[in-house]
């Protein structure tokens, strides 16, 4: 299977991996002004089982070397989470992006009535 290799300042963080038809995801976050957060979150989507998974969200500070090799595996390490798709609460979560964009650019929704 697909895998990232990941280490941070040269100490090996995980080894996230997942099948071919699925998403795996190492993202590198700042959040804020002047002493922000910084993080390295990683994770995925397992599509045919419409599953999430997580390995390791890490506290990164400036000057820290992160190190992402992209391997082939055959044993990767368990997530420390997974959940899957409430596909009920992803249509909220759409409804509620609508109503914001539509505010947001002082749009009018106007509804059928009908619900798919």
């Amino acid at each position: 299977m697909r895998a990232f290799d990941i280490y941070v300042n040269g100490e090996r963080l995980c080894l996230a991996g997942v099948s071919d038809a699925s998403i795996l995801t190492a993202i590198t976050h700042y959040v804020g002004r002047d002493n922000g957060r910084l993080y390295l979150s990683v994770g995925g989507l397992l599509v045919p089982q419409e599953e999430h998974v997580h390995w390791k969200d890490r506290d990164l500070a400036v000057g820290d070397e992160i190190r992402i090799r992209i391997i082939e595996s055959e044993k990767v390490d368990t997530p420390t989470k997974r959940y899957a798709i409430d596909p009920k609460k992803d249509v909220l979560a759409q409804k509620r992006y609508v109503r914001k964009i539509a505010k947001k650019f002082g749009w009018k929704i106007q509804s059928s009535g009908r619900r798919p």
